[in-house]
């Protein structure tokens, strides 16, 4: 998994901007090409700035990022995963978009929410740090 592609989740750039080191270790030990984040999670993260100076802080942040962009074959996978997995795993809507991106381009998801993405037949997924 050395040289993949990595589609990083939501839940590793918010720890990443609460200051937690293992997780500012492993994006770091990443070469700058492989990293990539799904248009959801630039979503996510902007939603959660409360001011002007966050959002300027994420946006520098997220300058280090290829954002994977969705088209509409992830967005009609996303959709029949969405359908498939709702109501027997709680999978939600959004993590079905990103798992989607990253089936389409054979990305690796690295995420500390294994159970998010674990019912997703085919996906890479790896927790890259406790």
């Amino acid at each position: 998994m050395a040289d993949d592609n990595w589609l990083l989740d939501t839940s590793i750039l918010i720890d990443l901007l609460h200051g937690r080191q293992n997780a500012r270790a492993w994006i770091d030990s990443l070469d700058v090409e492989v990293r990539y984040i799904s248009v959801v999670t630039a979503a996510e993260l902007l939603a959660g700035c409360a001011n002007k100076r966050e959002e300027q802080k994420l946006a520098r942040e997220l300058n280090l990022y290829h954002i994977a962009w969705i088209d509409e074959v992830m967005s009609e996978r996303a959709l029949n995963l969405y359908r498939a997995l709702r109501l027997s795993h709680g999978v939600g809507f959004l993590d079905c978009l990103i798992a989607a991106t990253a089936l389409e381009k054979n990305f690796v998801v690295a995420t500390l929410n294994l159970k998010h993405f674990k019912p997703i037949a085919g996906l890479q997924v790896k927790r890259p740090y406790q």
